[in-house]
């Protein structure tokens, strides 16, 4: 009998132990700060991190474009490709689609209004404060 108990006293201590490591993981990944889950510089890079996975020349078909993921009809709006070159936005640099980007968020362009980032990107914008 005293080897059973033994063994049951041990495998009460470790699951107790196990518990304990599984609570301060789960308290650690909680405690993470957002900017962390993105590992972005800035706004523009967390975006392209939740639209793209920061993959600034991406066309994966689905009618958005580039690392912010801009449909063509916003890309050319917003005058992307009078100032990249590029008809499209995923052929468009970084920084080039970053500056179209600032329009659309901000500043607007030709007469045109800025839509504003959050109705731009409504799932990703408020993620990236």
């Amino acid at each position: 009998m005293p080897a059973i108990r033994a063994a049951s006293d041990a495998s009460r201590l470790l699951v107790s132990a196990l518990g304990s490591a599984a609570l301060a993981a789960a308290l650690l990944t909680v405690a993470a700060p957002a900017a962390e889950a993105h590992d972005g510089a800035n706004r523009w890079e967390c975006l392209a991190h939740y639209e793209s996975t920061h993959r600034w020349h991406v066309n994966t078909g689905n009618g958005h474009y580039g690392g912010l993921q801009f449909s063509l009809s916003t890309w050319r709006y917003y005058g992307g490709p009078n100032y990249s070159g590029n008809a499209y936005p995923h052929v468009a640099t970084r920084k080039e689609q970053i500056r179209i980007a600032k329009r659309v968020a901000w500043r607007g362009w030709n007469d045109r209004q800025a839509q504003g980032g959050a109705s731009a990107w409504p799932n990703t914008w408020s993620s990236c404060s």
